[in-house]
Parts: structure tokens; sequence; C-alpha cells
């Protein structure tokens, strides 16, 4: 596939997942939301970004989680 064609599908499903978050009511819909569109381009990614991507979401966990406590 092209790098142009890989671009244009990348964009469809960044345009696609957010309009799905934006358009859901609660915040927990729009983390689901959210987090379904970042394992599909980790899907899109391939097997070996997969250990980056789920270091990255686990230090934003991590963080969310110092931030919240009071």
């Amino acid at each position: 596939m092209s790098v142009k064609s890989l671009r244009r599908k990348a964009e469809h499903r960044a345009a696609t997942a957010m309009g799905r978050i934006n358009a859901a009511a609660s915040p927990y819909e729009q983390l689901r939301h959210a987090l379904e569109w970042v394992m599909s381009e980790t899907r899109a990614a391939g097997r070996a970004a997969a250990p980056a991507v789920v270091e990255s979401i686990s230090r934003v966990a991590r963080d969310l989680n110092e931030r919240s406590r009071p």
C-alpha cells in the first residue's frame, strides 16, 4: 500500500473516532470511544508497536490516577 493511501485511511479512522468521541453523552462513553480508537491504531501499526502503546497508555493512566487523588 502506498503512503498516501495509508495516510488517507488513518485520517478517516481519526475523523470517525473523533466524531464518536464528540457525540458521546457521558465522559465514560467518551473514554470508551477514545480507547477503542487507540486500540484500532495499535492494530493498524502492527504487533511491534504494541508494547510502546501499552507503556504510553499505562503512563497516562498512572498520571490521571495520581491527579485524581485528594
